[in-house]
Formats: C-alpha cells, structure tokens, sequence
C-alpha cells in the first residue's frame, strides 16, 4: 500500500471516529437535559356528589315562640274579718266551681245573724202594733172622735215603724251575707296553688290574697308575630282550608292535642311592633303549665310547590345559610339561601336563593372552594 493511501485511509478513520464522539456527547446531553428537568403530574378534578333542584310539595308551616297561660285566674280573699277555722283543699289539688275551700270561724257571725232575727221579729211586732193603731185613729177620725193631726201622727208612726222593719231586715240580709262569706269556695273549676294562710292565723278583707286559682282546661299559648310574619301567614295561610295547630314542648316533644286560634288583637303593639295570638288547647291531663314556654308551629292543611333539597346541602356560617352551586362550567359557586320549613327526611325547604334545575353539591364540601373546577357526579339515593 502506498504511503498517499495510507494518509487518506487514517484521515477516514479520524473523521469517523470524531462523528461517533460527537453523537456520543449530543446524546448524553440529551439524556442529561430530560432526565434534570422536573416532573410534571397531572392532577384529577375533585369528585363531588350534586343533586338537580326540584320542586316538591310542601305544606306551609311556621312556628313561634310562645308561653302557656291560663285563661282564667282568681285570687282568693276574705270578705269578713275571723280566725281561720279549717283549710279544705291541698296545695296543687284540682278543684270544682263552688268547692268549699276555706272556712272563718263562724260563732260570731252566726250570733250576730241570731241577734238580726231577732230585731226582725221585734220590728215586725212594732209595725203590727202600729198599724192597729193607725186603722183604729182612722175609724175615729171619721166618726169625729180624733182630729186629724192625731190621725197624722198615727200614720207616720205606723210608716216609721215599717221603716224600722225593713232596716232591721237588711241588717238580717247582711248578717246571713256574712256568715256565708265565712266559707270561701271555688268561683270556677281549675287548679289551686299555694296557701298563704295557716289555720289558726286572722284573716280580713286587708290580709292580701289567700291562695290562687288557674284555670288549666282548656289553656292558652300565647305568642307574638311580627308585622312581616303577620303578612307572611296572611300570604301562605289564607287560602290554605285550615291550619293544624300544635304546641312543641322546651324538650322537643310535641303536644298530643291539637289547638286553634281564639285571639288575635285589633292592634299591633307600637313598642315591639308586634301582635298578640291565642290558641287554645285542651289539656285534660294538666301537661301544659302556666308560665310553660315552648313553640307553637302553624301548619297549612294544603300543600305548595317549593324547592326542597337535603338539609346536609346546607352550610352555615356566622352571617348567613348558603349552598354550592356547579354551574355549567363544572366551577364552583357560593350561593346564599333563605331557608324555610323543615321536613321528614332531613330535608329543608328553601324559599330563596335556588331556582329549579340547579345543581348542587350535597357531599365533598372540605374538597371543594368558590370557583374551583370539580367532576359531578349525581347523588346515589337523592
């Protein structure tokens, strides 16, 4: 081989060796470039359970505060002034109209009753005698045998005596009036409270009240309605064909009976800007108390269309109820609502804030914010 092929045939094995050494070091910077560069994950949307907004039928019910009071209340007093004989009820006992319930000593005033008897009979006697005379002056007098001032003075005392009796016969009314206020009884069915008196104590017409008498069947609840709550049940409750009235205890537990409204005042108060309501309930067994506070609810006996969704759609913060929307962009909305009546089912009726074919969220709501992208996806079982 020629020493000029030789040179050729190394300058090939250079050029060649060089191109591999490049292709060796492109691609290792290549490989150095990818595999230094970060990571990049896709994230998933987050999954959250929605449910489409309806109409269902709701029947129209609200509830107020209310206090139970009787419709009735006597305080006991003395009318005549003794030593209290004899206590014939105890302490919280239900009792009837005219029951005998105490009873004043009485010998005093059955004396004094026997003393106007006597004055009665003694008068009576008087006017007879006076009288007798009087017809007697007036046969004279027409036989010219008395004049007629003697005939005069008969006539005025037979007058003064009638007189005499008919005050001697109010003094009797008053004496029998007295000795029968010694027993003072029930002036009406209900339940009696505390005595304040003891047997053996005095008691007047100034000794104050003796014991009190409520009456407890039927009993009021009474409550008080704004002017916009007022407008409110005028609205929903006109044209309902009735309402069904109940009474819920402080515990929750709602009164067996149901009541209807017996009161409702001419006037709204201008203080509190409100008005008065009645409903009575009976209450056979005495489970309503005066003085009892609970609620009263107002229920229409005819169903409306309104929204309804699950009361765990509903959130609640300091200011106000709200719910999150999914709009049609699959991002979430902060939506506040006004809710109404609750429901069986732990559902709730929202009166404002959501229209149908809403969609909202009903699980997932530590997943989710306002306008965050989310994958709905319908609620099992709603």
């Amino acid at each position: 081989m020629t020493k000029e092929k030789v040179s050729k045939s190394s300058r090939l094995k250079k050029i060649f060796i060089a191109f591999i050494i490049l292709g060796v070091l492109t691609g290792g910077y290549a490989i150095y470039k990818y595999m230094s560069q970060p990571t990049v994950h896709q994230m998933p949307v987050t999954a959250v359970d929605v449910l489409k907004v309806d109409l269902s039928e709701v029947y129209p019910e609200v509830s107020f505060v209310a206090k139970i009071e009787s419709q009735e209340k006597v305080a006991l007093r003395a009318r005549v002034q003794g030593f209290l004989h004899e206590r014939l009820f105890k302490e919280g006992d239900m009792i009837t109209k005219d029951q005998p319930l105490f009873v004043i000593e009485k010998v005093n005033f059955e004396a004094t009753v026997r003393e106007a008897e006597a004055n009665v009979a003694k008068a009576a006697a008087q006017v007879k005698n006076k009288k007798a005379q009087y017809e007697r002056a007036q046969k004279l007098y027409k036989t010219k045998d008395v004049s007629g001032s003697k005939l005069d003075e008969e006539e005025a005392a037979f007058s003064s005596a009638e007189a005499t009796l008919a005050e001697a016969k109010a003094k009797l009314d008053l004496a029998k009036k007295d000795l029968e206020y010694t027993t003072i009884v029930s002036p009406m069915d209900g339940r009696i409270g505390e005595s304040v008196y003891s047997v053996g104590e005095l008691i007047g017409p100034n000794s104050g009240v003796l014991a009190e008498i409520v009456a407890v069947n039927p009993i009021d609840a009474v409550f008080a309605v704004s002017e916009n709550e007022l407008l409110s049940l005028r609205k929903n409750f006109e044209n309902s064909g009735g309402v069904e009235v109940k009474f819920i205890m402080s515990d929750g537990t709602v009164y067996p009976e149901t009541g209807k409204i017996n009161f409702i005042d001419v006037t709204i108060d201008e203080a509190m800007n409100t008005l008065k309501i009645k409903a009575s309930f009976p209450n056979p067994l005495n489970q309503l108390i005066s003085g009892q506070y609970g609620r009263v609810s107002i229920k229409s006996n005819q169903p409306i269309k309104s929204v309804v969704i699950p009361m765990k759609a509903v959130q609640q913060d300091m200011q106000r109820a709200y719910v999150y929307v999914v709009n049609k962009d699959n991002k979430v909305e902060k939506r506040d609502v006004v809710r109404g009546v609750e429901l069986e089912g732990f559902r709730v009726e929202i009166t404002s804030g959501l229209t149908v074919g809403d969609v909202i969220v009903t699980e997932g709501f530590q997943k989710i914010a306002p306008n965050m992208t989310v994958n709905p996806q319908s609620s099992k079982g709603e």
